[in-house]
């Protein structure tokens, strides 16, 4: 009872800062708003926020929200943009959705596809189960599930390559990819290398999924987290080897298999 009137307080607040006109619908933890009918937003949370919830608590989360987890759906770019600036003055440039982690809140164009909500609800549900995961772990494990499929039992979610590969095939063949430890160091992520490492973490959880390594990963991670804040140690742990420059030769002739695989140039 009490997690619902939260939710329903979350509600009422949100929608008295949205300039738009907005309709709700409750699933507690779930706080769904948007520009839609209600039953748009019932048919949202029963075709994808409910699976990819249960599909990611198979592989990765244990701790369920005691919270409202807010989803502000919109539907164009427009209003998407409003509404980025009625809750949080914020000029979106060409992102199709984000997250709030003080609010446990996300906002996107609903119209872009479901690859932006799957990004974004990894990251709200990973803030429940594992605050302190490393950034670019965060970054890397959302990225894979905005563009993946369910595993045939319904209950796995297992990305695939997407554009950002073509980011990281162009940084080998310019020999300007770090090695992986220097991925996996950094404390923040840099702006003026954000696309860049992005793509990097993404193809290294797809890596690690292929391995049958990243759910192994990320649950001994956040059992070593007090002692290995970046990952580096665990990493190590878990592919076997003494240094990350180990893996380094590997993964770059993984990335060239799926330059094949996607017949890249």
């Amino acid at each position: 009872m009490q997690l619902q009137t939260a939710c329903e307080l979350q509600a009422q607040s949100i929608q008295k800062r949205i300039s738009l006109p907005t309709n709700r619908l409750i699933i507690a933890p779930y706080v769904l708003i948007g520009d839609y009918e209600v039953s748009t937003l019932d048919a949202l949370y029963r075709k994808a926020i409910q699976p990819t919830e249960y599909a990611l608590n198979v592989s990765y989360f244990d701790t369920k929200p005691d919270q409202p987890v807010t989803i502000v759906a919109l539907s164009s770019q427009e209003r998407y943009q409003q509404v980025a600036r009625d809750l949080d003055q914020r000029q979106t440039g060409s992102y199709y959705g984000y997250f709030m982690a003080d609010e446990l809140r996300i906002v996107l164009n609903l119209t872009t596809g479901s690859g932006t909500l799957g990004h974004e609800l990894t990251h709200a549900l990973a803030e429940v189960d594992y605050p302190d995961m490393p950034e670019w772990f965060d970054e890397g494990l959302a990225s894979l599930h905005e563009q993946c499929e369910f595993s045939d039992q319904g209950n796995r979610l297992l990305g695939t390559t997407n554009w950002r590969v073509q980011i990281l095939l162009s940084a080998l063949e310019r020999n300007q990819l770090p090695p992986l430890n220097d991925l996996v160091v950094q404390a923040r992520i840099r702006m003026d290398r954000e696309a860049l490492t992005y793509a990097y973490a993404r193809c290294f959880c797809l890596y690690l999924q292929q391995k049958n390594l990243l759910s192994p990963f990320y649950r001994k991670l956040r059992t070593n987290q007090a002692s290995d804040p970046t990952g580096r140690l665990t990493l190590c742990q878990i592919l076997n080897v003494d240094d990350l420059s180990a893996v380094d030769a590997e993964f770059r002739e993984w990335l060239g298999s799926c330059r094949r695989n996607t017949g890249s140039r």
